[in-house]
């Protein structure tokens, strides 16, 4: 009740500073927290993280909120241990309710963006077989196919997600709703269930 009348009281323009005020103090809480982080800007919150010090941010990256940054390096269940690395290049922005699961290695390049509800992995509970599957999920160990790399200048269209062991290659497209199983070449665009490649685009 509270805050429903100081929003009614406050003036637009002074709600415009104080959200930018509280989001540069978040920003500046969490950056402590990450390797990196020089200039970090955030979009709302909460921004949930696991293993900060195996997430590498560069410079000028934008979380939108409810963004989940989670390097596994220990799963608990199986008593596995990990060595992960989520790397964001320079000016790299994930919008609002993005996800990056890893066990192994995400990078992302500069200056690539996404829309919203992005869900980036490089592993699975277990693989398939029937030992495996005949298990809870949260009882199997995680299993990765290989590091996921997502180049520089690329677009991640909303709903989508980037599946383990996939490169995407720079100034590429990926559509709307896609779900990308193989490796996309540089300057393609993408699209579909799972994502082919509709168009290359020559010099």
């Amino acid at each position: 009740a509270l805050a429903s009348l100081w929003g009614r009281l406050l003036p637009e323009r002074f709600k415009l500073v104080w959200q930018d005020l509280r989001n540069k103090c978040y920003a500046a809480y969490l950056k402590h927290f990450f390797v990196g982080a020089e200039n970090l800007i955030v979009n709302g919150s909460p921004v949930r993280f696991i293993g900060g010090k195996h997430i590498n941010i560069g410079n000028r990256v934008t979380l939108g909120h409810d963004v989940e940054l989670i390097a596994v390096y220990q799963w608990e269940n199986c008593e596995q241990t990990f060595s992960p690395q989520i790397t964001l290049g320079d000016n790299v922005v994930l919008a609002p309710f993005s996800r990056i699961g890893c066990i192994n290695r995400v990078e992302i390049g500069e200056w690539t963006t996404t829309g919203q509800h992005i869900y980036i992995t490089d592993h699975t509970h277990g693989d398939v077989s029937y030992e495996q599957l005949s298990l809870p999920p949260r009882h199997r160990p995680l299993f990765s196919k290989g590091p996921v790399k997502i180049g520089a200048y690329v677009h991640i269209g909303e709903n989508s997600c980037i599946m383990p062991g996939v490169t995407i290659g720079d100034h590429s497209v990926i559509g709307a709703g896609s779900v990308v199983t193989h490796d996309i070449p540089p300057y393609s665009v993408a699209a579909g269930s799972p994502a082919r490649v509709l168009r290359t685009v020559q010099s």
